[in-house]
């Protein structure tokens, strides 16, 4: 797609951080946006926002862990707006926690959003896209996913997941001459709410630890969500699979293959 202008895109998580700057940017390019996100009372606020500004928007509660949920929002979009041709699977939680003493509700809650949620994405506007001739999915997923950081556990397996059945799905769709494409979102610390959703006070050391270290590099040490949101334009305008947004963290994963090659232990 070399223009989106009266084009549509879905967005998940769409009510803060990422979600809403991608929002935002692709009403700033014409285009008619479905907005999804679990938050209902923040949904509403910004979907009246847009509609005082006059945006062609529709608003949708949907909890992306949900199949039946993310099928519901496919059948809005095309109720709607007749078509999906871009569709953001950006809905995400962090999953901080001890993955391995904490009760296996932090597993089954991060999975659920962070990677079942992409999956649902994918098998239910996917058919859409390839019926329609056209279409370009983003996935989101974290340099979390080209790196491994300690006390993350939920969050690294499920961003590596999401690089991976992105790569898969993009190598798929090209044999299979299909006229959709696949990015997949890799940033590192963005200005979000992301920490919002976490326990005030950690459960061990260690999650004490990573909690912190995020809410301080997100706070002192991140990009704007518009910045990103520009990245991502400009992949699906190229069609450009990888989305590394953060240019002074391009050299950790190829660091991390090094050592991998020359069969070297992690490193801190």
């Amino acid at each position: 797609m070399k223009s989106l202008e009266g084009k549509v895109a879905v967005v998940t998580g769409a009510a803060s951080g990422i979600g809403l700057a991608l929002v935002e940017m692709f009403i700033a390019e014409g285009m008619k946006v479905v907005l999804a996100d679990i938050d209902e009372i923040r949904l509403a606020d910004v979907e009246a926002k847009f509609d005082a500004d006059g945006a062609d928007i529709a608003s949708m509660v949907c909890d992306t862990s949900s199949e039946r949920a993310v099928a519901a929002l496919a059948e809005f979009t095309l109720e709607r707006f007749g078509a999906a041709h871009v569709l953001c699977n950006n809905a995400g939680i962090t999953g901080m926690g001890d993955a391995w003493t904490d009760p296996m509700d932090l597993w089954h809650r991060t999975v659920g959003i962070n990677l079942y949620g992409v999956v649902h994405g994918i098998r239910s506007f996917l058919p859409i896209m390839t019926a329609q001739g056209e279409g370009h999915i983003v996935n989101t997923a974290s340099m979390a996913g080209l790196l491994a950081m300690p006390g993350a556990g939920p969050y690294n397996a499920t961003k590596h997941a999401v690089v991976g059945l992105s790569e898969g799905l993009y190598l798929e769709l090209k044999m299979l001459a299909s006229p959709v494409e696949v990015s997949v979102l890799c940033p590192g610390w963005v200005k979000t709410r992301l920490m919002e959703h976490e326990e005030a006070v950690a459960s061990s050391p260690i999650a004490k630890f990573m909690t912190d270290f995020a809410r301080s590099s997100i706070e002192n040490d991140s990009m704007t969500p518009a910045e990103v949101a520009q990245r991502v334009l400009e992949a699906i305008l190229t069609d450009q699979f990888w989305i590394v947004t953060h240019d002074d963290m391009r050299n950790l994963p190829i660091a991390r293959m090094q050592r991998a090659s020359d069969q070297i232990n992690p490193t801190l």
